[in-house]
């Protein structure tokens, strides 16, 4: 079997995006590693869909290590907050050591617009451009995939 790809935040309770990667990736016979914080029934149905699933939490390194090692590729995405720096960090860090070979980040069309010279007064928005700097200094090779505001058919910009 392939190696799963990674995907955080795979039980979807804002925005579901988590969910819909994991499910299209299914759909693409992809072998999916779904990590999710709690065992509820939404982690089942990502059971009955087809994934892997490992109950983890991104702010614990020992977690971490139980859903990166063995993925090659992963899908990082989780709602803003402050811990999302943090989070961002200890994924990379991890990845890094078990050799991912494509990190790939949920973003904002608005973080894009942003540099080290022009900012937001949004400390959610800070963090999450913090956190894509440690990105760029992580030596990850790494991507970052966002959704168009105005095109809900299409994923937006990759670097």
């Amino acid at each position: 079997m392939a190696n799963p790809i990674l995907v955080t935040g795979a039980a979807g309770r804002v925005g579901a995006v988590g969910r819909t990667v994991t499910e299209l990736l299914l759909k693409q016979g992809k072998a999916v590693r779904a990590m999710v914080r709690n065992e509820d029934e939404r982690a089942q149905a990502l059971r009955d869909m087809g994934a892997e699933v490992v109950v983890g939490n991104l702010l614990d390194l020992d977690s971490m290590h139980r859903a990166i090692a063995g993925c090659e590729t992963m899908y990082f995405g989780m709602s803003v907050s402050d811990a999302y720096l943090a989070a961002t960090v200890n994924a990379a860090a991890v990845a890094k050591h078990h050799g991912v070979k494509a990190f790939i980040n949920m973003s904002q069309m608005t973080l894009a617009q942003m540099s080290i010279t022009e900012t937001t007064v949004s400390p959610q928005h800070k963090l999450h451009w913090l956190s894509e700097q440690a990105l760029n200094w992580s030596g990850l090779p790494w991507c970052t995939c966002g959704r168009r505001l105005r095109a809900p058919s299409g994923w937006g910009y990759a670097r």
